[in-house]
């Protein structure tokens, strides 16, 4: 193999030992905290979406045209069709929290 190939081959599995799986992938920046940790740190009224964004790292966001924001950190159980837990801030147009709230994982059905 020429040594051009080598180093690609070589940088390709490297890369790939270095991607974190969805699957694995912490919910929060501090891997040891737990939603209902979250939801005590998250303070409605006062907290700020940089203090939120500090503390827990980033979320999936959904904007409003009305200028409100909701912040989703979902659980993401391994090898499930259902879907896990997650917590939701709403934010304000002015970027403070208004609510939280943490929405329970949901079993599937017997079959």
């Amino acid at each position: 193999m020429a040594p051009g190939k080598l180093l690609a081959c070589i940088s390709l599995v490297l890369a790939g030992c270095a991607a974190t799986p969805e699957e694995t992938r912490p919910l929060f920046r501090d891997s040891q905290l737990s939603m209902q940790g979250a939801q005590v740190m998250v303070i409605p009224g006062s907290s700020t979406k940089a203090e939120v964004s500090a503390a827990l790292g980033s979320a999936t966001v959904v904007r409003f045209d009305s200028g409100y924001e909701v912040w989703a950190y979902r659980e993401k159980p391994p090898k499930s069709e259902t879907p896990g837990a997650e917590f939701v801030v709403l934010f304000t147009p002015a970027g403070i929290v208004q609510k939280t709230r943490i929405r329970p994982r949901y079993e599937a059905p017997a079959k």
